[in-house]
């Protein structure tokens, strides 16, 4: 079973990706934790996908997530130089935060097929 990890402090943002990631894929575990958990959680939840804040991304590259898990990077603003950011820091992608079905759907399906269910 494929697991997406989230990693967001607020909470209400964290629920809320939960819930909705839950109903897009309900082939997948979605398991979430506080962004300052990382990078130890991803192994222990054996992610496939993470979904992390620009600074929670930046931590996992620096502290040695494994590299063969997709990080996407969750933020508020997607100007160039914030994407070209994510970009610099290995990130599969990146979303808009808040960010709905469709978008959610768009970028990680494709990261999700082909994994056991």
């Amino acid at each position: 079973m494929p697991v997406i990890l989230v990693l967001e402090d607020d909470s209400a943002t964290r629920n809320a990706l939960v819930e909705t990631l839950r109903k897009l894929f309900p082939q997948a575990r979605v398991a979430s934790a506080r962004s300052d958990a990382a990078p130890g959680v991803v192994a222990v939840e054996r992610a496939n996908v993470v979904l992390a804040s620009l600074p929670a991304v930046e931590r996992l590259y620096r502290e040695g997530a494994p590299p063969s898990v997709p990080v996407v990077a969750l933020t508020r603003e997607m100007s160039p130089d914030t994407l070209m950011r994510a970009e610099a820091l290995g990130a599969a992608g990146a979303l808009r935060t808040p960010s709905g079905a469709d978008q959610l759907a768009a970028v990680l399906g494709p990261m999700l097929d082909g994994l056991p269910s």
